[in-house]
């Protein structure tokens, strides 16, 4: 093992340092792909500055296990060992590996042919391949460090450690705060946080509960931070994980993917080749798959890739599917039938369906304490962290349940016809004809 310190330069955090055993999973070929992997997948073509990869997200999951470890240790009876901080650092910094190219995107595509898969399975596949070449992780950690990841440690931990389960996955976990305070760093025209998200750990606690499990709370004070990052994720759904115009380009990029699939295109390393919704069947070949698979496909020759190649100099050149019509209802039917009309796929249709404010954070399994007098810990219902808190909350946006309707052509005229058909159906309905 490489005995020395890993050293990163973030555009979030500034520099930090991680232990030497995170270089020795982060110099990886499972791991470096991820700086072939954008973090917002195909929104960098929407938004400007939108390319962070999941490789620095990763670090700085990483980065903030580490400081949220070294917080909860300056109160507990029992200090956190060397053993369980390096399973909670390298479940952070690794549980990301598993994703496919387009970040999320990918799984829809897969979804098309009858797969049922999420980049969580692939993870822990490819964890697997990691830390069996680590040969100072024991069995017992590899198996906590891949249900650290996949939100189930707490069944292979003791009541009094279930606290550890909770920093990798949970509703205020650090991946999601080092996303969303990333993504925000670089797409700052959706929110601007009050304060770092993670400053929720500097005063966070581990306390036990009427069951002897213990879990991780946090003060009342943070109440508006942990509030303010349910919003933002909400937020960020609607103004860009959401957008209409990123969902319109992701389905540009699926008709990419489904045309590959169409003709037979097989992605090909090292001996070894699969069709491309049936790559992460194989962690040997899918541990190669990234977002160059676009610039593959441009360059390949096998035969049939005309339509997909026209479409990805569509894309490259700044033109998406336009946006035509959009219902609360789902069109899909209708689109069917537009499209059956005209003898070719000139509709197409997305979903957009987002939680609000509120309903986010009432999900949200979260536990406040206050200091007591004499210094103990109370613990305090979210109801009544919000009440101390006295804040005048951010007003909720409503639940948005939406279908986008997209013209795939390019002429004008295809366009407005299509447009027009669609307002004429709505209007109809209207009014009971």
């Amino acid at each position: 093992m490489d005995q020395s310190n890993l050293t990163v330069q973030d555009s979030v955090y500034g520099f930090y340092c991680l232990p030497a055993y995170i270089r020795s999973a982060v110099e990886t070929e499972e791991f470096l792909r991820l700086k072939r992997l954008k973090q917002l997948g195909v929104s960098n073509l929407t938004f400007e500055g939108a390319d962070h990869t999941r490789f620095e997200h990763s670090l700085g999951a990483c980065y903030l296990a580490g400081k949220l470890l070294d917080s909860l240790n300056l109160h507990l009876e029992q200090p956190i060992s060397e053993s369980e901080r390096m399973c909670v650092m390298l479940a952070a910094v690794l549980h990301d590996v598993g994703h496919g190219p387009f970040s999320h995107m990918w799984e829809k595509f897969v979804e098309v042919y009858g797969g049922h898969w999420r980049h969580e399975e692939a993870s822990v596949q490819l964890v697997r391949q990691v830390l069996d070449r680590m040969e100072y992780i024991t069995e017992q950690q590899r198996e906590i460090i891949c249900a650290m990841i996949q939100g189930k440690a707490s069944d292979l931990l003791i009541p009094e450690r279930h606290f550890l389960a909770h920093i990798v996955s949970s509703d205020v976990d650090v991946d999601r705060c080092d996303y969303l305070q990333r993504d925000s760093h670089h797409v700052p025209n959706i929110i601007r946080p009050s304060r770092p998200f993670s400053e929720m750990f500097d005063r966070a606690r581990v306390a036990t509960t009427v069951d002897g499990r213990s879990k991780i709370v946090y003060h009342w004070e943070d109440f508006p931070l942990v509030y303010e990052m349910a919003c933002a994720r909400q937020e960020f759904h609607r103004g860009c994980y959401q957008d209409g115009e990123v969902l319109g380009t992701e389905l540009m990029m699926l008709d990419v993917l489904h045309e590959a699939e169409r003709v037979g295109f097989r992605f090909s390393r090292n001996g070894k080749s699969e069709l491309l919704s049936k790559v992460h069947s194989q962690p040997d070949l899918f541990m190669y798959l990234d977002d160059t698979i676009v610039d593959e496909l441009a360059s390949s020759s096998h035969p049939g890739l005309e339509k997909a190649k026209e479409l990805m100099k569509r894309l490259k050149g700044g033109e998406r599917y336009t946006e035509i019509f959009r219902s609360p209802v789902d069109m899909k039917d209708e689109v069917e039938r537009y499209n059956f009309l005209q003898q070719k796929p000139i509709v197409v249709q997305a979903s957009r369906c987002i939680k609000s404010n509120e309903q986010w954070f009432t999900n949200f399994n979260v536990t406040f304490y206050k200091v007591a007098p004499g210094g103990r810990m109370e613990l305090i219902s979210i109801e009544k962290a919000r009440s101390l808190s006295k804040i005048n909350v951010q007003k909720s946006v409503n639940e948005i349940k939406e279908y986008i309707t997209y013209c795939t052509s390019t002429v004008l005229q295809v366009q407005q016809n299509a447009k027009n058909y669609f307002i004429n159906l709505r209007n109809s309905v209207s009014n009971g004809s």
